[in-house]
């Protein structure tokens, strides 16, 4: 288990922080694989034509699921332009909503519908899916798409205002 762990887990690691972006959340998910292995005694049925693919497989499951059960913003923003977003809502709570669905209507038309259907409607990603005919693997990667545009093309604050007014509602 040693020489499997000392052979093996730097680059899980590094393949692990492709999904997560997260270099400590990567080392936690290995080190919790290589724990699970040793615990459930899954070495025993290892076999060495299969062993690489395993581990690699194994491992991207637990940061897809790592994923999921993680905010879809959990690095999306500091929580000074969190405060910020609050002191501006308090503000310019009407021009800044109007400011963030003008950038949502440049959205490409899938991507604008999941994004309106997630964060204005408030609905599930299974509902959004649903509701266009597309998957829920489909709902989730337009929308990390569409953040991604959004935050690229708004200034920080009106991104923080996004996060704050159509993100933060149940």
């Amino acid at each position: 288990m040693e020489l499997l762990f000392d052979a093996y887990y730097k680059p899980l690691v590094v393949w692990a922080d492709t999904f997560l972006r997260d270099v400590n959340m990567a080392e936690d998910v290995v080190q919790d694989f290589f724990f699970s292995i040793w615990n459930n005694k899954v070495y025993l049925n290892f076999f060495p034509s299969t062993l690489a693919s395993f581990l690699y497989v194994s491992v991207r499951n637990r940061c897809l699921n790592r994923m999921d059960k993680q905010d879809v913003f959990h690095h999306a923003v500091d929580l000074d332009h969190v405060d910020l977003a609050f002191e501006e809502y308090n503000e310019n709570h009407d021009a800044i909503v109007s400011k963030v669905l003008d950038e949502i209507a440049l959205l490409p038309e899938r991507s604008r519908n999941v994004v309106n259907g997630v964060f204005v409607e408030g609905l599930k990603y299974r509902e959004v899916a649903e509701r266009y005919g597309i998957s829920v693997s489909t709902v989730k990667t337009l929308l990390g798409l569409s953040v991604k545009k959004l935050r690229e093309r708004m200034n920080e604050e009106l991104f923080a205002g996004f996060l704050l007014f159509f993100c933060t509602r149940k």
